[in-house]
């Protein structure tokens, strides 16, 4: 927890890499920063957990299919109404079309996979298959 404390935000050194350096456009590092919607995902014993920061979208807007063991998440961000005499100054964010995949581990289950959108955040919660979720194995004496 400590070392959590010490750590300066990633979003400090970011801010400053912008100040002082410029990518270009086919970098590694400028591919990353335009990456929408933002993932995590992680695995448990029993599932694979992916969640999808989205907010101010609808349902609607966003499609996610399963196939094999690749994950797509695509949809549209649609432009918000601005008023003709407003002056933009700096604008972030992102509108448009997009499209994530996502490569899952080979031991999940495409039929047991459920998807909930709440507070801008699509959880999509996949099952690992039976057979590669570990199990306890009893000692005979």
């Amino acid at each position: 927890m400590i070392s959590n404390m010490l750590r300066f935000p990633s979003s400090l050194f970011d801010d400053l890499d912008e100040m002082f350096f410029t990518y270009p456009a086919g970098s590694t590092r400028a591919r990353r920063e335009r990456a929408y919607p933002p993932v995590n995902m992680g695995v448990t014993d029993s599932s694979v957990e992916v969640y999808v920061f989205a907010p101010g979208m609808k349902i609607e807007d966003i499609d996610v299919t399963l196939e094999k063991n690749l994950l797509s998440i695509s949809g549209e961000r649609k432009p918000e109404e601005v008023e003709e005499e407003a002056t933009t100054y700096r604008e972030e964010r992102f509108k448009g079309s997009f499209k994530r995949v996502i490569t899952l581990p080979d031991d999940v289950d495409p039929e047991k996979t459920e998807a909930v959108y709440r507070d801008g955040v699509l959880h999509i919660s996949i099952a690992k298959r039976s057979e590669s979720q570990p199990r306890k194995i009893t000692i005979n004496a």
